[in-house]
């Protein structure tokens, strides 16, 4: 397992933008956060990261906290487009097909889409036609142990105590553990 899982939330939050504007070049404005009382440029994509709820079964051993990030990207389209109800789907499938599985290029699990559908919720939102792809996947918050500070070294010697006899009384008991030999 790799233990450099660390990751920068702005810098997630900054792939997840990148891989859906590329992935998706006739969407004219994809933004995280965005103040919608102001006009949106159509097609527009919007993205949030809703929630991050503990995850103790994903701990990757590192004493990071390991976190289900649940996020959601709503498609915008304006009522006025051309057959909107069929290429509101179609974009809402086809931006569910580029979230599926991808790592945006992050220290990060595989995402797993959750929901694609309708998003009615928004009353700010309206004036469109709005789907949603949802989806999830585990990020570990934190730096990992397991990472050594700038200056320090990784040991290459480990030694064995065996309780009751360990501690620094008890140096002279401890044997070394031999690496197994390269297959």
């Amino acid at each position: 397992m790799n233990a450099n899982t660390e990751i920068d939330l702005d810098a997630l939050h900054d792939a997840v933008i990148a891989a859906i504007s590329a992935g998706m070049p006739s969407v004219a404005s994809v933004q995280a956060y965005p103040d919608t009382s102001e006009p949106l440029s159509l097609p527009a994509v919007l993205v949030d990261l809703e929630d991050m709820e503990a995850a103790p079964d994903a701990d990757p051993g590192t004493e990071q906290l390991a976190v289900r990030a649940r996020w959601r990207a709503r498609l915008i389209l304006g009522f006025r487009t051309a057959d909107v109800d069929r290429q509101v789907r179609k974009g809402a499938a086809q931006l569910a097909h580029l979230v599926h599985l991808n790592r945006w290029g992050q220290p990060v699990e595989p995402a797993r889409v959750t929901l694609v559908g309708p998003d009615p919720f928004d009353p700010k939102l309206d004036q469109y036609e709005v789907w949603v792809v949802e989806w999830e996947q585990i990020v570990h918050l934190g730096a990992s142990v397991w990472e050594c500070p700038e200056g320090a070294s990784v040991p290459e010697t480990v030694y064995l105590g065996i309780e009751p006899e360990t501690g620094p009384d008890h140096v002279g008991d401890y044997r070394q553990v031999a690496p197994e030999p390269d297959l």
